[in-house]
């Protein structure tokens, strides 16, 4: 049976809009500044009441479920007062500007200090809904600027309850079903770009203990395994992707890299060098056109340079090939059929005989539902790339002087760092559609989040103490 965490309990009312606080100061607050300014023929009938907070925070849960003032709003005051534009809803606009002035110098709590580091939404202010399928929507005041701010979101909060109570499916739909709470079916909200965005916690969780995690740690690493209690954020594990490398009779443990990171980062190295050489020695050539008989010692530096652009070259698609590899799950198959025959592709039979070409353009288009990548600005880049690189492989002495004039190129730096536009471009898909595939993503293209596994109680239980070493007191404890 799954153990339910402390819920939080949503107050019933039956009034349009109720403000809740946890404090009684607060209640006098929203009484003085709101309730009595608004006109005496306003007809949105609020509620002011003071919560105990011990009874409405949700333990284990990924923030508190409440702030200082807490706004709850039904289905009665959206369909009488906001939808139809009343004269009450203006005046209740008006009046909610005065009544959070005060509030805003609260906004960005890091300013007061910069010690103080925050990495989780705090608001003082935040306004709920409950839907027909019993989701509460927290929306989360933590805004910078000033009261005119404020209205816009609460507007937006509005807009964004009505987006969700039309039929059919949308984006904010399939964003809030995506979104991971548990039993007590929170859904938060951030605003941001004008808009109110669906927090998955899960995700956020996995951000806090992916930023400590990386203290100290090499960027190529692969990332770690999360084990999270699904039950209680504040339980988990961080367990190391360990290998034992066994050479020569002695055995390491360590941390595995990321391939990609790995060859990404052996192009990006020796591209660096290869631009400083670019620099001082071509690019002047350009200004003065002379000196086309370099010295003994000069073509030595030409020989280096050659050196250092064709290993950045050829790590940079390398990087490209170990990264469509890791974009095919493991048990993915993939059908042709072709004159009445139907062939099935495994993962290994796809890395064997599709070309990297074939896997972005169709592999990877299936598995992550991408745009087209042939229309992307970096895809004449890439197949450039390709060519090049063959031409380096597959070495054909009639073709040697040619391709050499090509390494010295100013075009040849875009074309290899156009790897890395290549790797961000899909991350942004496996972020949207292949979420489990960012485990295996590497650090610093842009998506290094993930998120966490989650486990039950008892599985968490099972796992802590077989990972301390403590020992079970009865078979029943096993089980």
């Amino acid at each position: 049976m799954r153990k339910t965490p402390n819920s939080m309990k949503y107050p019933k009312f039956e009034s349009d809009l109720l403000f809740s606080t946890e404090k009684p100061l607060p209640k006098v607050y929203v009484d003085e500044l709101l309730i009595k300014k608004l006109e005496k023929e306003n007809l949105i009938d609020i509620l002011v009441q003071e919560i105990d907070k011990e009874t409405n925070i949700s333990n284990g849960e990924w923030i508190t479920s409440s702030s200082m003032i807490n706004l709850y709003i039904s289905d009665k005051f959206i369909e009488e007062h906001f939808n139809n534009g009343t004269n009450s809803i203006k005046d209740f606009n008006s009046k909610f500007i005065e009544f959070i002035t005060p509030l805003t110098k609260f906004s960005n709590l890091n300013e007061i200090t910069s010690e103080f580091k925050r990495t989780r939404p705090f608001a003082v202010f935040s306004a709920f809904y409950k839907t027909q399928n019993d989701y509460i929507f927290q929306f989360l005041f933590e805004l910078s600027g000033d009261e005119n701010v404020y209205l816009l979101a609460l507007e937006e909060v509005f807009k964004t309850i009505n987006l969700y109570k039309i039929n059919g499916e949308n984006d904010l739909k399939k964003a809030i079903n995506e979104s991971y709470s548990q039993n007590n079916k929170i859904k938060y909200f951030l605003f941001n770009e004008n808009k109110w965005n669906v927090l998955n916690p899960l995700l956020e969780l996995g951000k806090e203990i992916n930023d400590k995690y990386r203290e100290n740690k090499d960027f190529r690493i692969r990332k770690p395994h999360i084990l999270m209690n699904r039950d209680d954020f504040r339980k988990y594990f961080v367990l190391d992707s360990n290998w034992i490398l066994i050479f020569d009779n002695l055995e390491t443990l360590m941390i595995k890299p990321n391939d990609v990171s790995l060859y990404s980062n052996i192009s990006v190295t020796n591209l660096k060098v290869a631009l400083k050489f670019y620099t001082e020695t071509i690019l002047p050539r350009h200004q003065i056109w002379y000196g086309a008989f370099p010295t003994i010692e000069k073509q030595s530096e030409y020989y280096n340079y050659f050196e250092l652009i064709i290993t950045s070259l050829i790590f940079a698609y390398t990087a490209l090939e170990a990264f469509a590899n890791i974009c095919i799950p493991n048990g993915y198959e993939f059908l042709i059929e072709k004159s009445g025959v139907k062939t099935i592709y495994s993962k290994e039979a796809i890395e064997r005989k599709y070309s990297l070409i074939d896997k972005f353009k169709i592999i990877l288009k299936d598995i992550l539902n991408t745009s087209n990548p042939t229309v992307q600005d970096w895809w004449n880049d890439f197949i450039k790339l390709e060519d090049l690189r063959n031409e380096i492989i597959h070495t054909k002495q009639s073709t040697s002087e040619e391709r050499y004039s090509k390494l010295l190129t100013k075009d040849i730096f875009p074309l290899i760092e156009s790897h890395k536009k290549i790797i961000s471009f899909y991350g942004k898909f496996i972020s949207k559609n292949k979420k489990e595939l960012l485990e295996d993503y590497p650090y610093n293209f842009g998506y290094d989040d993930f998120f966490p596994g989650l486990m039950t109680d008892k599985g968490y239980e099972k796992s802590y103490r077989a990972i301390h070493n403590i020992n079970f007191k009865n078979k029943e404890e096993v089980e």
